[in-house]
């Protein structure tokens, strides 16, 4: 039979493993994947980011994809944000940090539904994009070309219309 002390000491032991596990799991609210803003850059989950940086401006990697132009490799990244739009980011060789691709303003912050890569050219993506409500569009499919990373070329090739 248990006797007080016994019974003090399975509650101590019992309630410092319930504190342990309650400060474990309020620590790893913030832990886990960064956060990723519309400019292609990670944040560490704090509090402070996240009252920096809303909701709506966080993203996930929907897409990674290699390429390879004159012996360099590149990393092509499609960004999701809540809203569905997407972002597409580079990262240049031997840099450590994506950037926001520029001068691509047709297709950024768009609501991209697909990025593969073009089977017949090297360095080249077609990228769907859908059309907006008020345009009697559906959807555009672009050819992006990354031959030369530094001036992107983004060029209509298919568009589906409404009836």
């Amino acid at each position: 039979m248990l006797n007080f002390s016994k019974v003090i000491a399975l509650a101590l032991i019992s309630l410092s493993f319930y504190d342990v596990s309650i400060s474990t799991l309020s620590k790893h609210a913030f832990a886990g994947e960064p956060i990723i803003d519309r400019n292609c850059r990670y944040h560490e989950r704090t509090k402070e980011v996240f009252q920096k940086i809303p909701l709506q401006n966080q993203a996930r990697v929907l897409m990674t994809s290699f390429f390879q132009v004159n012996n360099q490799k590149y990393t092509l990244q499609l960004l999701n944000f809540p809203n569905s739009t997407g972002v597409l980011c580079l990262r240049r060789p031997n840099a450590r940090l994506l950037q926001r691709l520029k001068d691509v303003a047709i297709i950024q912050d768009k609501v991209i539904e697909k990025v593969e890569k073009d089977p017949y050219r090297p360095a080249n993506y077609i990228v769907t994009v859908k059309g907006e409500k008020t345009e009697d569009i559906l959807r555009t499919a672009y050819r992006l070309n990354l031959t030369n990373p530094n001036q992107p070329k983004v060029t209509p090739i298919i568009r589906v219309y409404k009836n």
